[in-house]
């Protein structure tokens, strides 16, 4: 069966698309933002195939897949005219309609190899409290596999730290992506090598910490949490919070492939308030999954700052499509790697 007619798959973002994406309102019924740094972040995606659903040259849907060899990613799940989080479920198509029947046939050719190598499974991170990503992941047979934890790190004066600096040596980056690599499933090179790079090395120079980090830019709609949107509108006029977050044009980074030896919280703190310093920014979000050792061995002696203190840390879910359900690959054992591409 497959798509009908009505879609259109391109290898490229149509212009129509990136008008979409740009204007998406993303997240939960509490916590709600836009991307500003989609019509050159979607230039960014790896392998993209773009299925849109598109009507006078308007898209009005469109469900991105990133071809990532054994696993592909699903990314950019949107529709036109209405927040990714409407609480308006009967406007979410039944069951057994004809999107759930045509998309359900479209990942079956896929994982027959009908658009390439065959994958064993897709995955997806979705907001377990967003209606449309919650109707897609069930009515397609996504299953939660694993949770990540969004932990911000914040500092309203963030102090440059001497032991931290940019890395630039090929050879010392690609030793420490090897030590993430083996720690983690579904690692993904294309995004995990590009910079910029930052180590802290101890004093006798052995680089004892090591993080990618990516550069973000949103508009912040709500905060997360049942006062979230009264303590959006007071940000701007409250001490401290207001150097940390700017809703109308809010700038942040994400880390990723962070590893530090011994997982010492006193390391990890004091790379992160480094890289805060020299990056001229305030906050990070650093999407990490539950089980990773990293977190759990240091999060209660680490002080991530203001803006955990005042907001909770939503959790993100790990939805995968087996072509085989009983057939599980190293996720099972492993923390997923979380590239931040994917989350930005």
């Amino acid at each position: 069966m497959g798509l009908s007619n009505r879609y259109t798959i391109r290898r490229e973002a149509s212009p129509a698309l990136i008008d979409l994406l740009t204007q998406t309102t993303l997240g939960t019924n509490g916590a709600r933002y836009k991307h500003l740094d989609t019509p050159t972040r979607i230039l960014e995606a790896d392998n993209p195939l773009f299925i849109s659903l598109e009507r006078d040259g308007k898209v009005q849907g469109n469900l991105t897949l990133c071809d990532r060899g054994k696993q592909w990613y699903v990314r950019y799940f949107a529709f036109a005219n209405q927040k990714q989080a409407s609480k308006n479920v009967n406007r979410i198509p039944k069951s057994n309609s004809r999107l759930k029947k045509e998309m359900a046939s479209f990942f079956d050719e896929i994982f027959d190899g009908k658009l390439g190598d065959a994958p064993d499974a897709f995955y997806a991170y979705i907001d377990p409290a967003n209606d449309r990503s919650k109707w897609m992941s069930e009515q397609f047979g996504f299953r939660t596999e694993a949770q990540l934890i969004t932990q911000s790190f914040s500092r309203t004066k963030p102090r440059s730290v001497a032991h931290v600096r940019e890395i630039e040596s090929q050879e010392l980056i690609n030793n420490c992506l090897e030590k993430v690599s083996g720690l983690h499933a579904y690692f993904i090179e294309h995004h995990a090598k590009k910079g910029p790079f930052y180590g802290y090395f101890d004093h006798t120079g052995e680089i004892t910490g090591f993080v990618k980090v990516t550069k973000a830019n949103w508009v912040i709609e709500r905060l997360p949490g049942m006062l979230g949107g009264i303590f959006t509108k007071l940000i701007t006029i409250t001490p401290g919070i207001r150097r940390i977050v700017k809703p109308k044009n809010h700038s942040f980074l994400v880390p990723e492939s962070l590893w530090v030896k011994d997982n010492d919280p006193g390391v990890l703190s004091a790379l992160l308030e480094g890289i805060l310093a020299a990056e001229k920014v305030n906050m990070m979000l650093w999407f990490v999954d539950r089980r990773e050792a990293l977190w759990r061995e240091t999060r209660p002696y680490v002080d991530w700052g203001l803006f955990h203190k005042m907001t909770p840390q939503p959790i993100v879910d790990v939805v995968v499509l087996r072509k085989n359900p009983l057939k599980m690959d190293e996720l099972r054992s492993k923390p997923i790697f979380v590239a931040g591409w994917d989350m930005i």
